[in-house]
């Protein structure tokens, strides 16, 4: 059965640069994720995505996407950018605290209005329906996180957008190349180097494009093998690089300070600059001063000698990734900034021999929207899985030795609720108990490295007030359909009275 394009559903890369958002239709059947046709929903003019940028001053309000990057953006300073690296933070912007949750939710509402204006021009449709996906590092609160400033977001009519699925980055991409590209039957192991605007992650899938069947009857379409990543690391590094490099040039060859406009349109500039020295051996940047055009030249080997320790730093993570990881079939590399040259050429040097050929490139703007779109679709039949062990941290018995109680390990079938478990009082006259819950970094965590292995995402705290030492309480875990991590807590004594939850604190 074909996609009914009466119903789309519109897969949405929310990149730290730029958003790129699709649907697919006439794909080849209601399990199978090969074939269909893909059709982008960027505005005219904005074929590489749209820009994930929110400006703020008093005089003109907020502006979202393209419109916070036009000449009436003023200052240049107000323009915020890696978004989704800032999720619980402020930012002041001309004395208004801002907070990027609410930039996250204007942007992504504008960027999803906009997928709507073409839908509504070619197709006489909208949808409100998206597939989303997200950074291999994100926890599950980032997550529940990320999809509720989403959800915020309304259509022009009122209606809210919903998400209908999420799916890791660089499973995305996988499941796009193999539906697209592959067209096999058989299980494809992908490690995917993503290396995107503002993040850097790896991951190890095992990617089904005609889908699998669970015990239960559920399709799912990739197991999750292993992720790590660079949170921190991405294209805006390597642009701020550029940046530097054409800044002290030219003012070297003018012999003074640019003005700071100057300097901004510069900065603007600096990832074209760096685009075209990936198929280029020189580039010719350029600055108007004193009414004269005044440029300098750029050479690719100049940009990648400085560039290279931030490039070594994304190979030796995936190096080291490699190491206790079954070989995969293929190494894809998507991510706006892996088209860089020295990327392709330090891994072939730097991974073992047998791992070589057998990179690939593939369409690195939008492999991961389009991998979103195709996962999306009828994604209420999927099986979706948690991806690293979580529990909730407790004292061995008669010591002082903190460990994590695993409740739900990695690969549990969601949604999920878990037994409750008991757990006793250390001290006489305890008023209360603390249950944080914690997930694991790693895909075999320690139960006693805490701070190595373990990350506290939430916590509850169980009122009981002054109870003898050994007082029994239970807590338990439960994830819901769409990934929303529940911790609850009670009293066995009162069983009138209801758990704690709810009473939770995320921590990002």
């Amino acid at each position: 059965m074909a996609n009914k394009v009466n119903m789309p559903i519109i897969g949405f890369d929310f990149g730290n640069s730029n958003s790129l958002l699709c649907f697919l239709y006439d794909w080849n059947g209601e399990t199978t994720r090969k074939g269909g046709i893909m059709y982008d929903l960027q505005p005219t003019g904005l074929q590489d995505g749209i820009p994930s940028v929110c400006y703020y001053s008093r005089e003109r309000g907020f502006r979202c996407g393209e419109n916070a990057v036009t000449t009436a953006a003023r200052p240049v300073s107000n323009r915020q950018r890696n978004l989704k690296r800032h999720l619980s933070e402020t930012v002041t912007l001309d004395g208004k605290t801002i907070a990027y949750a609410d930039m996250i939710t204007r942007v992504t509402q504008h960027c999803i209005r906009r997928a709507n204006e073409k839908l509504q021009r070619d197709f006489q449709i909208t949808t409100n329906q998206v597939s989303l996906a997200y950074p291999v590092t994100y926890s599950f609160a980032e997550i529940q996180r990320l999809i509720e400033l989403v959800e915020r977001g309304t259509l022009e009519d009122g209606r809210h957008i919903q998400v209908c699925g999420t799916i890791m980055e660089p499973a995305a991409a996988a499941l796009d190349y193999l539906a697209d590209k592959a067209q096999t039957d058989d299980v494809t192991t992908v490690l995917t180097y993503d290396l995107g605007g503002g993040t850097f992650d790896v991951a190890l899938v095992a990617a089904y494009p005609d889908g699998r069947r669970d015990k239960e009857g559920h399709t799912y379409y990739y197991d999750e093998l292993g992720k790590d990543g660079l949170p921190d690391l991405g294209g805006t590094e390597f642009d701020e690089i550029m940046y530097e490099i054409i800044l002290s040039k030219l003012e070297a060859k003018i012999g003074a300070k640019l003005s700071d406009p100057a300097k901004e349109r510069v900065r603007q500039n600096a990832e074209r600059y760096k685009i075209e020295l990936s198929s280029a051996e020189s580039t010719f940047p350029y600055t108007i001063y004193n009414d004269d055009d005044v440029r300098c030249e750029v050479t690719r080997d100049e940009f990648e000698s400085k560039a290279l320790n931030l490039v070594m730093k994304t190979v030796e993570k995936t190096r080291e990734f490699l190491k206790d990881k079954p070989q995969p079939d293929l190494i894809l590399l998507t991510g706006g900034a892996s088209q860089m040259p020295i990327v392709r050429k330090k891994l072939q040097e730097e991974l073992p021999e047998q791992y070589r050929d057998k990179i690939i490139f593939f369409r690195p703007s939008k492999a991961i929207a389009y991998g979103a779109a195709r996962y999306g679709v009828k994604e209420h039949d999927v099986k979706k899985r948690t991806a690293y062990d979580l529990g909730i941290r407790f004292f061995r018995p008669g010591t002082d030795i903190r460990y994590i109680d695993t409740y739900i390990p990695a690969g549990t079938e969601i949604p999920y609720s878990g037994e409750y478990v008991s757990s006793y009082t250390r001290s006489d006259g305890a008023i209360s108990s603390n249950f944080s819950v914690f997930e694991a970094t790693v895909a075999k965590p320690e139960e006693e490295q805490i701070s190595r292995d373990w990350r506290e995402i939430m916590y509850v705290t169980l009122e009981h007030g002054p109870v003898p030492k050994n007082t029994e309480n239970e807590s338990r875990l439960s994830v819901d359909e769409r990934g929303l991590l529940t911790v609850e807590a009670r009293d066995p004594s009162k069983p009138g009275k209801p758990p704690v939850k709810n009473a939770i604190k995320l921590k990002f």
